[in-house]
């Protein structure tokens, strides 16, 4: 194989206790449902099984909502031998004797590194204390931790950030985004996995038509109705298959995402399968 998909993101939820402008899963309140321990269980063994995923890291939406799940993930993929990480916009740390009970939770359970989100849209939702706490726990305990921050320059305009933000952002021609500039579809080296078992390459473009595991290793980008244009020309080029089908382009686009993502939405009806599930929609 030309690749090989080492990494797994667990999307955790579509919930989260933000309704950021920029988010590309549509991140809110109210998301339903996120994934049970059995779920974790089970994705985690089937990943295991492939024997090329060597790390998987948990986020959402905001992962933390489900904080026992977070732990148990931890615990199980540690025992099945996949390194953990995980994702959390520090939300819940409503004291510093909580976020230090967590984190030593969480290394002991061996969690191998931990991003915290925070900038100009999450601040808006959470006070920047919260962070700043949790980075201090963090390094007291020894734990790895960064923090993710966002400038309107690094925001890719897919989910939310397409409806909210590209509006407001100098627009490109379509026949310019011709490169997808984030995510390597031909030889990816992970992926998203959500609740319903869909793998996404991108977040709403799902490696295949079913969730099943082995397409870990048997994907082929080539045979994909969707990446196939994508890899032939970009966003432009499956804006030209699309367009056979009825899509008109806007007159321009605040980047490659944002093209990427407008001709997704029009083409979901015929290829309900590999582009979803609704919550990745705004649906």
């Amino acid at each position: 194989m030309s690749h090989t998909i080492s990494g797994v993101h667990f999307l955790i939820t579509y919930a989260c206790s933000s309704q950021c402008d920029h988010c590309f899963v549509w991140g809110a309140p109210g998301r339903g449902p996120g994934m049970g321990v059995a779920d974790v269980d089970r994705f985690l063994d089937q990943l295991a099984a492939t024997g090329s995923v060597r790390s998987v890291c948990a986020e959402g939406g905001e992962a933390f909502l489900h904080y026992e799940v977070v732990l148990h993930f931890t615990r199980r993929a540690t025992r099945l031998g996949l390194a953990p990480s995980a994702l959390t916009n520090a939300s819940w740390v409503t004291s510093r004797g909580l976020a230090e009970e967590r984190v030593a939770e969480l290394l002991a359970a061996g969690l191998t590194s931990l991003g915290v989100s925070t900038d100009q849209w999450h601040r808006r939702y959470i006070p920047l204390a919260k962070v700043e706490t949790l980075l201090e726990v963090c390094a007291a305990a020894g734990l790895q931790a960064s923090r993710m921050e966002t400038s309107l320059e690094g925001v890719m305009f897919r989910g939310r950030a397409a409806h909210r933000l590209a509006r407001d952002r100098p627009l490109r021609p379509a026949s310019e985004l011709t490169t997808c500039p984030h995510e390597q579809l031909t030889a990816p080296s992970r992926v998203h996995l959500d609740r319903y078992g869909r793998l996404h390459l991108c977040q709403g473009l799902n490696l295949t038509d079913a969730p099943r595991a082995e397409a870990l290793v048997s994907y082929d980008p080539a045979a994909h109705p969707i990446v196939r244009h994508l890899a032939d020309g970009g966003p432009h080029a499956l804006a030209r298959f699309a367009a056979d089908l009825g899509f008109q382009p806007a007159p321009g686009y605040a980047d490659a995402c944002h093209l990427c993502y407008c001709v997704r939405r029009f083409l979901r009806s015929r290829f309900p399968a590999l582009l979803g599930p609704d919550e990745m929609y705004g649906a």
